[in-house]
């Protein structure tokens, strides 16, 4: 199975994963490129149907990147990344270089407990995270961060990591998106009232050994994020949050401090919410509109671009600051589409996507394709008249 380059305005895609006969459905995809080793490595969650409460564990793919293809290996089950008795979601991998260790966290609930049984009796959901010193061939034994949450949120109803890649910063600190549902109130002191999410990040800053929880976003009610690292040209590391909303668009934050509440918090100007709210995956990367320019910091955002969620667009923001600094959508997939995850190969401006998509509904595969920077810039130039008038 093998992927390559884009040469056209719509990419070719690989399947990775795909529904299967008796009715087995891969859902929630995330990927991590590991540059040193070209390999990427993409995680889905299995479901013995389409519906949230059927998902059962996690696989993972290993694709190996050569002069513009990407060999891919066969499906492998995460045998490892699960807990007695429960079922296993939300796949959120992150790489720290250093010490060259791929990190994958996810969630268990108990296979008896729904989440909406969480959200009147409180929560249930573990965090919990494996580890994988040779690139993902092999699995550490999982370990469990649940008490860690559930001191930062006294009231927390239930809570997801992810889902979707986390980041390792420049000053090497690790960043893993996350939010929880929270209590405004306890009935009769025990029971959760009126609960409402709250994107936050999970964090280490000494490569692993420990984790902690940040201060969340309160501005706005906020659920799935990414989060990306914007570098200024005076060297300022900010942490970029792009969530999934209630509302009409979407929600981008801004934080100087590690571990601290965003500082600069409103809805997209540009970045619009589908009707029943769809995770986005952002990232960030270093990019010129001119080859004499100097780099600076750009990001790149995927999501579906219709509000029925159709069309697979990615954006770019050369002025990651500003709202206002989005471009119009490259169409990745013309069709059904879902949660998606970007990476980054760096050389030579090649990115990554893994999404989920299909002919009828977005949950028939998950695919796999690379794209170039060329083409998101060229073709959302092209497109910007059109797209702009769909959301109106």
């Amino acid at each position: 199975m093998t992927s390559s380059v884009a040469t056209s305005a719509v990419p070719e895609r690989t399947k990775l994963f795909k529904l299967e006969l008796d009715g087995i459905t891969y859902r929630i995809p995330a990927l991590v490129y590991i540059e040193t080793e070209k390999t990427f490595v993409a995680f889905a969650e299995r479901h013995r149907k389409v519906k949230d409460k059927d998902v059962t564990d996690l696989v993972m793919k290993r694709g190996f990147y050569r002069n513009g293809y990407v060999e891919w290996e066969g499906t492998q089950t995460l045998h490892h990344a699960a807990m007695k008795d429960c079922r296993t979601k939300n796949p959120c991998p992150v790489y720290e270089d250093s010490y060259k260790v791929l990190f994958l966290f996810f969630n268990c609930i108990p296979n008896k407990i729904s989440e909406n049984q969480q959200k009147c009796r409180g929560n249930s959901t573990q965090l919990c995270y494996v580890y994988s010193n040779d690139y993902g061939v092999t699995w550490s034994l999982p370990i469990d961060l649940t008490n860690m949450v559930s001191k930062a949120f006294p009231k927390l109803v239930t809570f997801s990591v992810g889902p979707g890649h986390g980041i390792q910063m420049q000053s090497g600190k690790l960043i893993l998106p996350a939010y929880a549902h929270v209590a405004k109130y306890m009935c009769l002191c025990i029971f959760p009232c009126y609960a409402q999410s709250r994107s936050f990040y999970i964090f280490s800053e000494d490569c692993g050994k420990t984790w902690h929880v940040s201060k969340g976003i309160q501005k706005f009610e906020t659920s799935e994020c990414q989060v990306a690292e914007i570098v200024s040209k005076d060297g300022e590391s900010m942490i970029y949050c792009n969530a999934r909303s209630t509302g009409k668009s979407r929600i981008e934050a801004l934080g100087q401090v590690v571990g601290a509440e965003f500082q600069y918090v409103e809805k997209s100007k540009k970045l619009k919410e589908t009707n029943t709210g769809c995770h986005g995956s952002v990232i960030s990367f270093l990019g010129k509109e001119k080859p004499n320019q100097d780099p600076k910091c750009w990001l790149l955002y995927s999501h579906p671009t219709t509000k029925d969620q159709q069309d697979l667009g990615v954006w770019f923001n050369i002025s990651p600051e500003r709202s206002k600094g989005w471009s119009t959508p490259h169409i990745i997939y013309q069709g059904p589409s879902g949660y998606s995850d970007l990476a980054h190969c760096k050389d030579p401006d090649i990115f990554a996507i893994i999404f989920e998509c299909g002919s009828q509904t977005e949950y028939e595969e998950i695919s796999f394709c690379l794209f170039t920077l060329k083409d998101v810039m060229e073709n959302a130039k092209k497109k910007k008249g059109f797209f702009a008038r769909l959301w109106k």
